[in-house]
């Protein structure tokens, strides 16, 4: 009897902890839904709509649960169940070796490079093993450090080193390049939101497995997959240098707003008098206030037109003058 008492008690305790964790996919669910209701198949809005609750109470049985809070913990179903996107990457390790050589016009290396890439399309998975063999072919009295050493990796290949040392060089190159391509591949995907993604190096291949479940927008991901990284590099001018032409540009502007402002100046003044003449003293008073502040700012505006836009960057020095702030 005690012994059933014991399976009775571990029984309840088990369904309890599975209701209570199956709880928070309800609540996800269902806020998920609500946003389906609300977007009406509309992606933007039913994103718009999960980011504005995200951090909003959405069940208090269970206490304070965010939509959030219960999207961390769900149960993930994963592609079977919940369907989503399933994307297999490849790093061309062709490029990096011609990019590790400089991009050589050397006849017999690049001979070498479209001989691997035939190979590897025929079923051979180890890019620089097969890189090495058809090099020794192609051009047997070669040495490949004569390619691949340079200024910027002369601390990891000497170059007098042998065609194997030369390839280990490549291979742990091509291992980097795939960890680094992984770890950027990682950090998107985590920004884009997705619930428990599979994120995989296929052992032995320059492939990168990714699972996406419950992804609906698989162009957006694609692209977000696909992007590169873009570093630029642009020409800045000091405030001293380009200021003079700064207010040779307001000063024409000023000009010429002026010039356009006179026609229809006196009709203007005709419209202000006939509003005016219809209000109460007091309505006319405040109407006066209120349009001689409004008068300033225009007035301010139409001297400097530009600078009312774009103000240049400047600094009250210790003497009480304004000045230009340097290196901006």
């Amino acid at each position: 009897m005690q012994g059933k008492g014991l399976v009775k008690f571990a029984a309840i305790a088990l369904t309890i902890a599975c209701l209570y964790s199956l709880s928070f996919t309800w609540i996800a669910n269902k806020v998920e839904k609500d946003a389906k209701q609300f977007a009406k198949g509309d992606a933007i809005k039913e994103k718009i709509y999960l980011d504005s609750v995200a951090s909003l109470p959405v069940y208090s049985s269970l206490g304070y649960i965010t939509y959030q809070y219960a999207k961390e913990r769900e149960i993930p179903l994963g592609l079977d169940l919940k369907g989503g996107m399933n994307v297999t990457m490849e790093i061309s390790l062709s490029d990096m070796v011609r990019n590790l050589a400089n991009n050589s016009t050397d006849a017999n290396f690049n001979a070498a490079i479209k001989n691997t890439e035939a190979a590897m399309a025929t079923g051979e998975s180890d890019f620089i093993s097969v890189f090495g063999r058809e090099f020794e072919k192609i051009s047997p009295n070669s040495k490949l450090s004569s390619l691949f050493a340079t200024k910027e990796n002369s601390a990891s290949l000497k170059i007098d080193a042998g065609n194997e040392e030369v390839l280990n060089f490549l291979r742990r190159s091509a291992d980097g390049a795939i960890d680094l391509s992984f770890n950027i591949l990682r950090t998107r995907i985590d920004k884009f939101g997705v619930t428990s993604p599979n994120i995989q190096k296929q052992q032995g291949t320059n492939r990168i497995l990714i699972e996406l479940p419950g992804v609906t927008d698989p162009d957006r991901v694609r692209k977000l997959l696909q992007g590169s990284a873009k570093l630029e590099f642009w020409e800045t001018y000091d405030n001293t240098e380009i200021f003079s032409l700064l207010q040779n540009v307001n000063s024409i502007l000023a000009s010429t707003i002026k010039s356009t402002d006179t026609a229809s100046k006196s009709s203007a003044q005709d419209t202000s008098k006939s509003k005016l003449a219809s209000l109460g003293k007091k309505d006319s008073s405040a109407v006066d206030s209120a349009a001689a502040s409004s008068k300033v700012l225009a007035e301010q505006a139409k001297q400097n037109p530009l600078f009312a836009i774009l103000n240049p960057a400047t600094f009250q020095g210790q003497d009480g003058k304004v000045n230009l702030r340097p290196d901006l």
